[in-house]
Order: C-alpha cells, then structure tokens, then sequence
C-alpha cells in the first residue's frame, strides 16, 4: 500500500510549474549549442567540455560551501557511470540533430521517449500496460513519422533519415538514462547526484572529444564550458518544480519544450516550422502527455 500523494494549494503549484517551465527553457537552450557554432565545433567535443563545466561548478561549490566528502558516499558507482554514459549518448545525440535538421523537428522527435520508458516498463520491469496506454503510445508514433517522413517536405534523403535516426537514437538513451535517475534519486544526496554524473560524463568523453576535437576560438570554449553550470541551473529549476508542485501537474509541462524549440529556431535561425512539423508534433505532445500522466496515476494509486 502507497502513501497518499502530497498536495499543495494553488500558488505553490503556480510557482513550481513556472519552475518547471524555466527548466525545460534552460534546457531547450543548451540542446542549440552545437547549431549556434554553426558546425565549428563536434557535438562529442561540446558535451564534454559541457561536463567538465559542470564538475568544475560542482567542485567549486563543495569547496565554497564546505560540503563534507562523507556527501558523496555510494554504493551505486557504477549506476552513476551508466547514467553518464547515456546521458551523454544522449546529449551528443540531440545537439547533433538539432544542429543538421530544424530546430522544432529535432525536438518533437525526442520526445519519444515517453514511448521508450514505457517499452523498457512492458519488457524489462514486467509492468501492465493498458489499451490507453498502447494507444497513446501509437499516437506518439504516428507524430514522430509524420516528422520524420513530412517534416520538410516529404525529404527522404539518406542524410535526412540519418538525422532523423540520430534524434530517434538520443531519446532512447535519455529514455534509459530517466530510468536511472529515478533510481538514484531514492538513495543519492543532491550533490552526489550532481558530482558522479558531471566526473564520469567528462572522463567518458575525455578520449572521444579529444579525437572529435575541432580548433575553436577561446570565446566558443568558455561558453561551451558554461554549459556545465547552465545545465546543473536547469536542473536546480526541476528541483524546485518538484518541491513545490504536485507532480500529476508537472508531466505534461516538460512537452512545452518543442514550443520552446519552435519559438528559439525562428528568433535565432529564422526557421519557420511546416505544418508537417505541428501536426506531427502535436501528436506527439498529445501521446506523450497522456502517457505521463497515466504513469503518474499508477504510482500515486
């Protein structure tokens, strides 16, 4: 038997949802990088230097605010590690995407991973999925086809699909990676959460980014390293969310994230999305939500 779901009164859901919404803001940003180089600098190279930013942050501020070594006491090292490697996996996977396809495209294909959490959930954890569930997930992929194949006008080129394909690939290792946060998060303090990931994600693409290494002006680097802090921002904004705001209300609000993709892809890049690109997104964003939010109905059952 599960305890009863913690509620909070309006405004707390009011300020948690806006924090929600500037974490999936940071986070919408930080996936342009590698389309604001315009092509200057590897995704692999960006991630790392993006992780070794953020473990510099971390580091910096344990120091700052003398947080005891016993924080970061584990026993799940090697989840930690796995965690790194597909959030890397992952992070390459999108910033390349949205860096050689338009911007909005790019995102409505990651956000199929709401499809891939619940495949995991049938065939490895066992779990009962409904008909609701089956349909919303079909809905998800009728979205991701229509982008795929309609996005920018029926384009099935190879380096298209190859894109697509990439974008595909980057929410199935995001999809695995949301999966281990969720188990870490019982167990693991704040700051090692923060620590381990940051550490193992810049020694795993320590030997890659230096061999995908492109020469880049001193200015890219330094942003490039501020992605780190950027990022753990981002991160810092969901903990929030998730503190003030009951978490039945937080699940959709992540899908904003292809508005805010459309809306960074016309200011920045003048990209202007097809109808292609709403329609399929919308489904999407329709089949994702519904099955967020039937997850979140089973666990607080």
């Amino acid at each position: 038997m599960t305890s009863p779901p913690l509620h909070h009164d309006a405004q707390s859901n009011l300020k948690g949802i806006v924090w929600a919404l500037l974490g999936v803001g940071v986070f919408s940003f930080y996936f342009l990088a590698g389309k604001f180089s315009d092509g200057a600098a590897s995704a692999t190279q960006i991630m790392w230097m993006r992780y070794t930013g953020g473990f510099i942050t971390v580091v910096v501020v344990m120091l700052v605010m003398r947080t005891p070594v016993a924080t970061l006491e584990t026993r799940q090292l090697h989840f930690h590690a796995f965690r790194a490697a597909m959030g890397s996996g992952g992070g390459i996977a999108a910033i390349y995407a949205a860096a050689h396809m338009p911007v909005a495209n790019a995102t409505a294909i990651g956000l199929m991973d709401a499809v891939f959490v619940m495949l995991f959930g049938v065939f490895l954890l066992k779990e009962t999925v409904t008909a609701r569930q089956w349909l919303a997930a079909g809905v998800c992929l009728a979205g991701a086809v229509v982008v795929i194949v309609f996005g920018r006008g029926l384009n099935l080129s190879e380096g298209s699909l190859f894109t697509s394909g990439v974008a595909l690939a980057g929410a199935l290792f995001l999809a695995i990676e949301s999966l281990i946060m969720k188990r870490l998060a019982r167990s693991e303090s704040a700051m090692a959460y923060l620590f381990y990931v940051n550490l193992f994600g810049s020694l795993i693409l320590t030997v890659p980014g230096l061999i995908e290494w492109r020469p880049i002006p001193l200015t890219y680097i330094a942003a490039f390293l501020m992605l780190g802090p950027l990022a753990i921002a981002g991160q810092s904004c969901n903990i929030m969310a998730f503190r003030l705001t009951d978490i039945a209300l937080l699940a959709p609000v992540k899908y904003t994230w292809i508005v805010f993709a459309a809306l960074f892809g016309f200011v920045f890049f003048g990209e202007v999305p097809t109808a292609a690109t709403y329609a399929g997104g919308a489904l999407i964003v329709a089949g994702g939500a519904a099955l967020a939010l039937s997850r979140v109905a089973r666990a607080t059952a």
